[in-house]
């Protein structure tokens, strides 16, 4: 019982944003995200961009997201992604650097959980086998990136990605892994938010293993 009232308190979330996100300037919507805005007219207009390197569209009419290719709608948790991504995307200058958990605003409050689930996880799976890392990063889908020892970036949507990086060990201290965030990913989603995406990350890591 409890599993279906927090399922359908996360629908009612989604509906209020997507009730609101209807009012929007959908050109302005399209620039923020970094999406591609389409209209024909006499037809709905609909955002096009990629979730988890996966192309999906997202209709102005209901702003349901679809798969591009079977147009089947994303599971709850990935609709709750997408709605939240639009909602709260905000103007910001483009900053390079990578920010850390805690720098996420109310990130303090879940990063010994977010740690529990992923720094801690990562290193007793791959600890000095920095080799397994990299591969299974490649598999997964990241992009080499020039920071600590060995770094793969991971787009989850056009201005949002996360980072995975090792800092190799040595005989005084062992190895360090962490999830890093793009500066803009606070202007897409909550603290929450990352640190489940950051978790789905990292057992994707392990099982690529």
């Amino acid at each position: 019982m409890k599993q279906n009232s927090k399922s359908t308190s996360l629908e009612d979330r989604v509906d209020d944003l997507r009730a609101a996100l209807k009012e929007a300037d959908f050109h302005q919507l399209a620039a923020l995200t970094g999406s591609v805005y389409e209209f024909t007219e006499g037809e709905e207009g609909h955002f096009k961009l990629p979730m988890w390197g996966k192309k999906i569209v997202v209709a102005t009419q209901d702003f349901v997201a679809r798969d591009l290719r079977t147009r089947q709608p994303l599971d709850l948790l990935s609709q709750t992604f997408v709605a939240y991504y639009f909602h709260n995307a905000k103007p910001y200058v483009s900053e390079r650097d990578w920010i850390s958990f805690t720098k996420i605003p109310d990130g303090k409050f879940y990063n010994a959980a977010h740690k529990e689930q992923t720094t801690n996880k990562l290193l007793n799976n791959f600890g000095n086998d920095y080799q397994a890392f990299e591969e299974a990063a490649q598999k997964t889908g990241g992009t080499p990136v020039n920071f600590g020892s060995t770094a793969f970036k991971f787009q989850i949507f056009p201005k949002v990605a996360l980072l995975a990086a090792l800092w190799k060990g040595d005989e005084d201290f062992p190895p360090s892994y962490r999830i890093l965030f793009n500066h803009g990913a606070i202007y897409h989603l909550n603290a929450e938010a990352y640190a489940i995406l950051s978790s789905m990350l990292t057992k994707r890591l392990l099982k690529a293993k």
